[in-house]
């Protein structure tokens, strides 16, 4: 058996390394029982010789899947902010855990910055957050994110109840009491916590809670919360299941009561309706928000096993005579096989929790951000993404732009008689047309029939239909006789002008007398007056033309 600084190997002597920094209650150290050993310590990190070789791996390999989830939160967190709600659902309560699990992940990033070995102060003593940034930013990220995932837990747990059993929807006062509690009971228990007990590196590649008083600063607090979340949860459970229990039992009463009391018939059916209606509510509910539950279920799980496991190994650490004969097995074993960790695995086991335990838990954790992303992000996000980097990366037309029908430029002259005519480049109108253009169907003499669209002018309407007169096509006008009179010249000849009665050839008083008119049919082309108004022939109807 070699000695190393008159203590066996592979252990130092304390007395090298004196307390000038570092966690030096997290040195592994003991007084050998035989010959004249001083106290001697493991080389540190010291769980390198409680477990296999290939621990250092496996714990390796949770810090690269804590780095996917850390990416699947970022995301997720982007895919909430840049995209619209209707694609992904996001709501202040699925943004806020995220959060809390984004900064649970980010303890176990941390790390990777870290060169291998740097664990440590010197050869025996563990760094503590006053010896190391990297410590004590990867423990303040355990501490407060666990504390706010755990708080947002319970938020959410809490509302959850409170629209299933007590049917009330959380509104603005919940929504900034809990951004209080949210962020301020972390915050502040983050502090208590390091400020008493503090932070060291005592397993994997993070730094963790102390055994100091870590019970009281941080494990029972946060497991009370933790317990109130599934207090609440188990509630919200049990009146769903009660309710739809009811809502099966109350459906019989409610049918073969008809030939009883009419008014325990009715008194039957309203307990029927109105466990039917909750049971729909329940369903709309749980079906909006199933993930949210899948998610609260996994991160309590997760919490729970995670403190369960470091509870235990702070109790490995203790100072108890039952830790002290266990120490003693496995010292003597290390004694009898020169320090060979290897042959002396078995009594290790009895000392430390197990490694497939410890590495369960760690990976656990470390999947917290992708079953964020999986539970609380909609499928519908990657769509989303795909069509809004195209419209990013992808020039389109440009739009279409608005011309009005009667723009013209200020240079142009302005005349009264401007008329926008037909356009010949199409064959259909378009709405524009048909909103200021009248139809005007037409009868041919003849077997011909058209159709044509006339612009409705009152400046030119007469002119245009005077015009109609030479080309051999009579017109049926649906509206009342129109004069055109020209001041200061003769009226048109009545042969010319066009009537809708005369030139009508369903009209029934065509080939008859011409409509009578005081101006036109006066000898003297002015209108007979009688007390200052038109004087007609007796026989003359004055009405509408039908």
């Amino acid at each position: 058996m070699s000695s190393n600084n008159t203590c066996p190997y592979p252990f130092l002597s304390e007395n090298d390394f004196p307390a000038t920094g570092g966690d030096t209650g997290q040195r592994f150290c003991a007084t050998f029982p035989i010959g004249q050993f001083p106290t001697c310590c493991l080389p540190c990190p010291a769980e390198n010789y409680f477990y296999p070789d290939n621990f250092q791996s496996l714990i390796r390999t949770t810090t690269y899947v804590n780095l996917a989830s850390v990416v699947c939160c970022c995301f997720l967190l982007l895919s909430f902010a840049v995209l619209p709600v209707d694609v992904t659902r996001r709501h202040y309560l699925s943004v806020c855990l995220t959060c809390g699990v984004l900064l649970m992940q980010l303890s176990f990033v941390v790390s990777m910055a870290n060169p291998r070995d740097s664990q440590c102060f010197d050869k025996i003593t563990p760094h503590d957050m006053y010896s190391s940034y990297n410590c004590a930013l990867s423990g303040a990220f355990v501490v407060g994110g666990g504390w706010a995932a755990v708080m947002w837990v319970f938020l959410r747990t809490l509302s959850l109840h409170l629209q299933i059993c007590w049917q009330v929807v959380p509104g603005r006062k919940f929504f900034l009491g809990s951004q209080a509690a949210g962020w301020t009971i972390p915050v502040v228990f983050l502090a208590i916590a390091l400020s008493i007990s503090g932070v060291s590196y005592r397993f994997g590649e993070s730094c963790h809670i102390n055994s100091n008083h870590g019970i009281q600063t941080f494990w029972g607090p946060m497991l009370a919360v933790a317990a109130a979340s599934i207090v609440t949860q188990s509630i919200t459970f049990g009146y769903v299941a009660q309710v739809y229990l009811r809502s099966l039992f109350e459906e019989k009463p409610a049918t073969t009561q008809a030939s009883g009391n009419s008014r325990n018939l009715y008194s039957g059916s309203i307990r029927t309706v109105n466990a039917f209606q909750a049971l729909r509510r329940i369903r709309k509910v749980i079906a909006l928000q199933w993930r949210g539950i899948f998610v609260v279920i996994i991160i309590l799980a997760d919490v729970i096993f995670f403190s369960t496991v470091f509870l235990q190994f702070d109790g490995t650490t203790q100072a108890t005579q039952e830790n002290k004969d266990k120490a003693m097995y496995w010292i003597f074993c290390m004694l009898g096989n020169d320090g060979d960790k290897n042959k002396c695995l078995a009594e290790a086991r009895q000392m430390v929790v197990s490694e497939w335990t410890a590495f369960s838990v760690l990976f656990l954790l470390s999947f917290n951000g992708i079953w964020a992303l999986i539970l609380l992000g909609r499928f519908s996000i990657y769509p989303a993404w795909i069509t809004m980097i195209k419209k990013f990366f992808e020039r389109g037309p440009p739009p279409d732009e608005f011309v009005s029908y009667n723009a013209r430029r200020i240079s142009e002259p302005t005349d009264s008689s401007y008329e926008m005519l037909e356009s010949k480049r199409r064959d259909t109108a378009s709405t524009a047309d048909l909103a200021i253009m009248k139809p005007e169907p037409s009868a041919v003499r003849g077997d011909q029939l058209t159709s044509t669209l006339r612009e409705y002018n009152p400046s030119t309407f007469s002119a245009q239909m005077r015009g109609m007169s030479g080309t051999g096509i009579d017109s049926q006008c649906p509206f009342s006789s129109y004069r055109d009179l020209e001041p200061g010249s003769r009226s048109p000849t009545t042969s010319s002008q066009f009537s809708p009665f005369r030139d009508n050839p369903l009209s029934p008083d065509n080939d008859s007398n011409s409509p009578f008119s005081p101006y036109v049919d006066s000898p003297t082309r002015t209108p007979v007056l009688e007390r200052g108004r038109p004087r007609y022939q007796d026989d003359v109807r004055i009405g509408f033309a039908q």
